[in-house]
């Protein structure tokens, strides 16, 4: 645990000079996720989540999900997932989302070295939020991640980058890349059942709606 809040403790003099020097906002994420085994190679997971924006000023979204999950071998998972989402809009004010989506993540695992692919497709519906001739409802977006992760050895820690890209399917004005997302994170495995995430994340961003950001997360996974 020590060493674990020492790079709690590293990451916020990695973060705040950048946030400080930046135009972009900061926020923070929190999640919780409940994982359970429901036979070999299935698993089922609820989590809920909590965001804050305007340099953590403001409430930006609380949501909830369930995922079902099935592990074809060592080297191919399947899933989906449900979510429900409540997003303080900066300009429409609080709506709710329904988001389903479907992913395959593809890893290979070398000495302690985990390469993975997750490939996503997800769909959200706004409720009460109009389709025009600029906004679809619901959105589709492809969302692709590449990540890199090593297992320290004699150590509960996992250190871990990722970069992810959105990808629009179904923007009236012509679909291209909308979200960019780079991650610098850890693991800490607290023991055998639950584990910690900690993470840095910068968001880039081509929607007009949505700025720039970075994110300090903290998660917490239990797993039965």
């Amino acid at each position: 645990m020590n060493k674990f809040l020492l790079i709690l403790s590293g990451l916020l003099w990695f973060v705040a000079p950048m946030v400080s020097a930046q135009d972009s906002d900061f926020g923070i994420w929190t999640s919780l996720e409940v994982k359970k085994k429901i036979f070999p190679g299935f698993d089922a997971s609820f989590e809920g989540e909590f965001r804050t924006r305007n340099d953590v000023g403001t409430i930006d979204r609380w949501s909830a999900g369930v995922d079902l999950s099935y592990s074809i071998n060592s080297y191919l998972k399947l899933g989906g997932a449900y979510n429900l989402i409540n997003y303080n809009h900066p300009k429409r004010e609080w709506e709710v989302g329904h988001r389903y989506s479907f992913y395959a993540t593809g890893s290979y695992v070398w000495n302690r070295i985990e390469l993975s692919l997750r490939e996503k497709y997800q769909q959200t519906y706004r409720v009460g939020v109009s389709e025009t001739a600029s906004r679809a409802n619901p959105k589709k977006i492809m969302r692709s991640r590449l990540q890199l992760a090593y297992n320290l050895p004699k150590s509960k820690l996992t250190p871990y980058t990722s970069v992810e890209f959105y990808h629009t399917l179904n923007n009236p004005l012509g679909n291209d890349l909308e979200k960019t997302r780079y991650t610098l994170g850890t693991e800490y495995k607290i023991n055998k059942r639950s584990k910690l995430d900690l993470f840095y994340r910068y968001q880039s961003e081509t929607d007009d709606e949505e700025d720039d950001g970075h994110v300090l997360g903290l998660g917490y996974s239990l797993k039965f």
